[in-house]
């Protein structure tokens, strides 16, 4: 089940690098490689010959927890970042980590207090030490403050978004809530091993891995699924731009041939799409003005044109 999962996490890392390579950095592919190492690394195949290559002293528990956490911290900014970006701008980054900062802290203090161990990739059966139940908590309890302050940003923003992103948002709104029970029920059955009057609440049975499952593929495919639109999206900008740009511009010609503009305007060929655009139509006008009102060197299906043009650029975004 841990290997899916990791197969699922890579898959959306790789559906990222587009992103990563326009922006030369993408929150959602290192959410998604974090996890997919630290999933990898939970799997039993995986973590005992790891970590008896690093001693046998469950050295790979804490790598693991750590890059799970660390997943996640960056989920959140990516969930920050595409609906809310301005939430947090004024605080310092100190404060802005200081929840990621102190988990990673006192998950290490809780793992050197609890001593020498050997190797137990098993869930639960570390936990026997109650500082190693403390270190387990860590990851437990950032898993659901996190899950569940996505899940609220989510559903909070998602009656204003595009189609494409309330879809997408919701998935990873439901992915969370999922997430957030599972960890839940983790920390009931790890505290009732301590606290035993908590065993009553606990299910044997609980599909812990199916539902962890379930909660990556929905909030990976809801993270998927507005950058598909965006990509689509800007291709049909890119579309428009280019089929524009050529027509625009033999109408500008035109316009300039029929004027003394010709001699003092050039063109920027290095200058934005639009920009370029917004200039040549700018332009346009002015050589109208320039001819007078006699001229009628522009045909009415050309004016008509330009203005559907100039209607578009303010509305249209940048190209990405």
């Amino acid at each position: 089940m841990q290997f899916l999962m990791a197969a699922a996490l890579f898959l959306l890392a790789g559906a990222r690098i587009p992103a990563l390579l326009r922006n030369r950095t993408d929150l959602v592919f290192s959410c998604a490689v974090y996890g997919a190492m630290g999933s990898l690394l939970m799997s039993p195949i995986v973590y005992v010959p790891v970590d008896t290559a690093l001693g046998g002293m469950n050295l790979v528990k804490l790598i693991l927890n750590s890059l799970m956490i660390i997943s996640l911290w960056y989920l959140r900014l990516a969930a920050y970042a595409a609906i809310a970006p301005e939430a947090g701008g004024r605080r310092s980054w100190w404060t802005r980590t200081l929840p990621l900062t102190l988990t990673l802290t006192l998950q290490t203090a809780f793992f050197l207090l609890t001593g020498p161990t050997i190797t137990t990739p098993a869930w639960g059966i570390y936990e026997d030490r109650f500082p190693a139940l403390l270190f387990s908590l860590m990851l437990t309890l950032f898993i659901c403050s996190m899950s569940a302050e996505i899940a609220v940003i989510c559903f909070r923003y998602v009656p204003r978004m595009s189609r494409s992103f309330r879809v997408g948002f919701s998935m990873l709104g439901a992915g969370c809530i999922m997430g957030f029970l599972v960890m839940a029920e983790m920390c009931l059955s790890l505290l009732a091993r301590h606290l035993t009057f908590l065993a009553i609440l606990v299910r044997p049975d609980f599909p812990y891995h199916q539902l962890e499952l379930a909660a990556t593929v929905l909030a990976g495919a809801g993270l998927t699924i507005p950058a598909v639109a965006g990509r689509g999206a800007r291709k049909k900008l890119h579309r428009w731009n280019t089929e524009t740009l050529a027509r625009v511009e033999s109408i500008w010609a035109k316009a300039l041939q029929n004027t003394s503009l010709d001699r003092t305007l050039e063109a920027d060929p290095q200058a934005p799409v639009q920009d370029r655009l917004h200039r040549m139509v700018v332009e346009i006008r002015d050589a109208e003005l320039a001819a007078g009102t006699s001229a009628t060197f522009l045909t009415a299906e050309e004016r008509s044109y330009l203005l559907s043009v100039e209607a578009k650029l303010h509305v249209a975004p940048a190209l990405a």
